[in-house]
C-alpha cells in the first residue's frame, strides 16, 4: 500500500516539473526581433507644428551718415536725398535701405564706430558710409574700407576736378566717390581789385585769416605755392629752406604793413575770421568757401601764389564701402554712383553750400569759383599735417614775436637733418 502511494506521489511530482519547464519560455522576458537594414529612404516623421518658410525676405543695405547729411532733416536738400534713396530702393525689388546717423567725431563718431563695429560685430557694418577726406584716409589705411577700384571705373572719368579725384584716392587706390567739396579761397569785396600778394600788401586793406589754426592751412598753402615740397625722397614729411623763407617773410611783411591786423593772431578757425570780415573789420579774408557761397556779391578766387599760379587746398566728403557682406558691395557701389550722378547732385548741391566735385556741375558758377576749383589740390595727408603743422605754427609764432626769419628757418631746417 505504501509503495503504491509513493508511486502516485512520484508521478504527480514528475508531471508538475514537466509543466514548469514547458512554461519557462512564456514567463521569461521576450527577445527583441532582429532589425533589418532599410534599403530605401525612410519617410520623415511629420512635425507636430509646421514651420512657415519666410517669403521675400528683404535684403538690407546699411548706410551711415553724419548729421549734416541726414535725409530726415527739415531742409530741401535732405528731402531730395530722401527721395533719391527711396527711388533707388523702389527700383531694386527686395532691397531695404537702412540709414543710421552717426556723430562726426568722438567715441560715437563715424570713424570710431566703424573701427569698434569692425572688431565687435562685423555683420553690423555699413555697406556704404560717408566720410570726410581725413577720415577716409585713416579708415582705408586701417583696412576698414573696401576699394571701389574693380567695382567702379568712375574715378577714371575725365569729368572730375583733379582735387576731387585726389580726395577719392588713398595711396593711388580708389576708396571713395566724392560728392561734396570745399576749398580754401581768397575772398574780397568787389571794390577791392587785387589778384597778387604784392597788390594785397600795397592795397592798405586788411586781410584776415586764422593765424592760430592748428593745421596751419594758410601758411601751408602759401608754402606749397612757393614750390615747397612736403615729402622728401625717402617719403617722409619735410620743409624746404627757400619756400619756407618766402612764406615767413610774406607773413612778416603783412603784419609790418598792418595788412594783417594784430587782433587776428588769436583766431583759430576761419569762422572767427569770417565773423570779423562781416562785421566790417576787413575787406579781404582767406577761409573755406563753404561759409561764403551764399554771399553772391563777394569775389571768390584761389589764394594768390608766390612765384607760381594761384593755389587752393581742398577738402570734401565721399561715399565709401565698408560692409562685410561681399554680395552687397556691387549694389552699394551702384547706389553710390546713383547718388553722385549729375542729375541729382545738380539739384541737391546748391542747398548745402558745398562745392561741386565734377566739372559738368559748374557750368553756371561764378568765374572766380571755377578758377579756385581748377587750381585746387587735395589737402596734405594726415601724417604730413601731423608732422608739419606744429612746426609751421611755431615758426610763425616766433617770427611774429620778433625773431629774424633767417634764424627761425635755420632752426627749422635742423629738425629735418
Amino acid at each position: 500500500m505504501i509503495a503504491k502511494v509513493l508511486r502516485v506521489t512520484y508521478s504527480i511530482l514528475l508531471i508538475l516539473l514537466t509543466g514548469c519547464a514547458s512554461l519557462a519560455p512564456l514567463l521569461s522576458p521576450p527577445t527583441p526581433a532582429p532589425v533589418s537594414q532599410a534599403t530605401s529612404t525612410p519617410r520623415p516623421l511629420p512635425s507636430a507644428t509646421p514651420t512657415a518658410q519666410p517669403v521675400n525676405t528683404a535684403r538690407i543695405l546699411r548706410i551711415w551718415l553724419p548729421p549734416r547729411f541726414d535725409p530726415n532733416a527739415d531742409t530741401e536738400s535732405a528731402k531730395l536725398l530722401k527721395q533719391r534713396l527711396a527711388a533707388f530702393e523702389a527700383s531694386h525689388r527686395g532691397l531695404k535701405i537702412e540709414v543710421r546717423i552717426k556723430a562726426e567725431v568722438g567715441e560715437t563718431g563715424l570713424l570710431n564706430s566703424l573701427s569698434v563695429t569692425s572688431n565687435a560685430a562685423p555683420s553690423a557694418l555699413p555697406d556704404l558710409i560717408v566720410l570726410s577726406r581725413p577720415d577716409l584716409e585713416t579708415a582705408a589705411l586701417k583696412g576698414l574700407l573696401h576699394p571701389v577700384d574693380g567695382l567702379s571705373t568712375i574715378l577714371n572719368d575725365p569729368n572730375w576736378y583733379e582735387y576731387a579725384r585726389e580726395l577719392g584716392r588713398v595711396q593711388n587706390i580708389g576708396y571713395g566717390l566724392p560728392f561734396a567739396g570745399n576749398a580754401l579761397v581768397f575772398i574780397h569785396r568787389p571794390a577791392v581789385e587785387v589778384n597778387s600778394w604784392d597788390g594785397i600788401l600795397a592795397s592798405k586793406e586788411n586781410l584776415l585769416f586764422p593765424v592760430s589754426d592748428p593745421q596751419a592751412m594758410v601758411p601751408l598753402s602759401i608754402y606749397i605755392s612757393a614750390g615747397g615740397k612736403l615729402i622728401n625722397e625717402q617719403g617722409l614729411p619735410t620743409l624746404e629752406d627757400a619756400p619756407l623763407t618766402q612764406t615767413l617773410t610774406l607773413i612778416q611783411k603783412g603784419f609790418e604793413a598792418k595788412t594783417f591786423p594784430l587782433f587776428m593772431i588769436d583766431f583759430k578757425a576761419d569762422e572767427e575770421a569770417f565773423q570779423a570780415y562781416h562785421d566790417g573789420h576787413a575787406n579781404m579774408v582767406i577761409g573755406w568757401a563753404v561759409h561764403e557761397l551764399r554771399t553772391a556779391e563777394d569775389i571768390i578766387e584761389p589764394i594768390p601764389g608766390l612765384g607760381t599760379p594761384p593755389l587752393s587746398l581742398a577738402n570734401g566728403w565721399a561715399w565709401a564701402l565698408a560692409g562685410s557682406a561681399p554680395e552687397n558691395q556691387q549694389v552699394a557701389t551702384e547706389l553710390a554712383e546713383y547718388l553722385i550722378a549729375d542729375e541729382f547732385v545738380s539739384a541737391w548741391l546748391p542747398g548745402t553750400g558745398y562745392l561741386p566735385a565734377r566739372l559738368s556741375l559748374t557750368k553756371n558758377e561764378r568765374a572766380g569759383l571755377k578758377s579756385a576749383l581748377e587750381a585746387a589740390q587735395a589737402i596734405p595727408s594726415n601724417d604730413v599735417l601731423a608732422a608739419l603743422s606744429p612746426i609751421l605754427n611755431q615758426a610763425l609764432s616766433r617770427v611774429l614775436n620778433g625773431e629774424q626769419v633767417s634764424v627761425v628757418v635755420g632752426s627749422v631746417m635742423e629738425e629735418f637733418r
